[in-house]
């Protein structure tokens, strides 16, 4: 073990034991059925600090892999880009004519069509329409908004 790593644990171990003091002064002092387990911390801890440590080597150089030389490409021209960008346009558009064939297992909406939740929509607003014709006559015909009666509950 290498003296930074040494130094790493033992600053480990050191809060650990700080904790473990911490919890045994709040729980074991109040049990009578507990032990203490800081001491046993305490010792691991002072049993680290005895080990050896081993003195830090530098670590072996590794030689560097060659890099092969970039060959260096003429510059091209205005024309020249013009080209291969119009080839690589048309290499482009090809696949998007071949991706709008319709896959048969595909599945499709045909939205002329009327759905279920479409149709259920409807008659649901056609009976809000229809209730609300019903509480207009009632109204007429009574003259005035219908109320509920309150009866009074008189223990009895």
């Amino acid at each position: 073990m290498t003296e930074d790593e040494k130094r790493m644990v033992m600053q480990f171990m050191g809060q650990t034991y700080g904790e473990v003091k911490k919890q045994d002064s709040m729980l074991v002092n109040q049990s009578g059925n507990l032990s203490p387990k800081s001491e046993e911390m305490k010792q691991a801890f002072t049993n680290m600090a005895r080990t050896p440590t081993i003195p830090q080597q530098a670590p072996p150089q590794q030689p560097e892999p060659q890099v092969a030389p970039v060959p260096i490409q003429a510059p091209v021209d205005y024309e020249q880009a013009v080209k291969e960008l119009a080839q690589t346009e048309q290499v482009v558009q090809q696949p998007m004519v071949s991706e709008q064939v319709q896959d048969p297992n595909q599945l499709t909406f045909d939205l002329k069509e009327r759905s279920v939740m479409d149709e259920l929509l409807e008659a649901s607003k056609k009976t809000n329409l229809l209730l609300k014709d019903i509480k207009l006559l009632l109204e007429k015909e009574n003259g005035r908004p219908a109320k509920k009666k309150v009866t009074s509950k008189k223990p009895g």
